[in-house]
């Protein structure tokens, strides 16, 4: 049974981190998107984080505990991410600017959570294109945290990086006009 449960641990561990790729490879298409089609850097921005609420970890800003359930909570973002994307109302979530905090309930208090941020950056891909990577630097490892509170079984560290590319023709460059 613990050889089952142990098994059965890492694949989620490993599916938590595939759903992290997933939505970075999409959160880079829709901040590419976003340059191509002539998009400000704050709502390009915000556009790339986003895409990637799915793996951000839990929503900071307005207060997560003002939700009776995770329904509630859905309910009301279904609202606010078009306020966000078009800069009317601000959202935070916990992997977004590096405020990952853990339960004191299931972590030892001096066990510190890694500071996950998303970034992202245009570069130039050739005549006419534009690359945008988006990237989750020090993702934690959701699983191995709660099998260990004090980081000291699992030698794995504490995190690991994800990132991902997308390329698009800029077509919006034979349109509009950098000021």
């Amino acid at each position: 049974m613990i050889v089952i449960l142990t098994v059965l641990l890492g694949l989620i561990q490993i599916f938590h981190l595939a759903v992290a790729k997933i939505l970075t490879n999409y959160s880079a298409f829709r901040a590419a998107r976003s340059y191509v089609v002539g998009f400000d850097d704050y709502l390009i921005g915000r556009s790339a984080r986003v895409a990637a609420i799915g793996a951000s970890g839990k929503l900071i800003s307005p207060d997560n505990d003002s939700y009776s359930s995770p329904g509630a909570q859905f309910a009301m973002e279904r609202f606010m991410i078009p306020d966000y994307i078009s800069g009317d109302r601000w959202l935070e979530y916990e992997y977004w600017f590096g405020e990952n905090e853990y339960d004191p309930l299931f972590y030892h208090y001096s066990v510190t959570p890694p500071s996950t941020n998303l970034t992202y950056s245009i570069a130039g891909g050739g005549p006419g294109a534009v690359t945008e990577s988006v990237s989750f630097s020090d993702y934690p490892y959701a699983i191995l945290d709660m099998a260990d509170r004090n980081r000291i079984w699992f030698p794995l560290g504490s995190s690991t990086d994800i990132s991902s590319n997308s390329s698009l023709i800029n077509h919006a460059a034979d349109y509009i006009e950098e000021d």
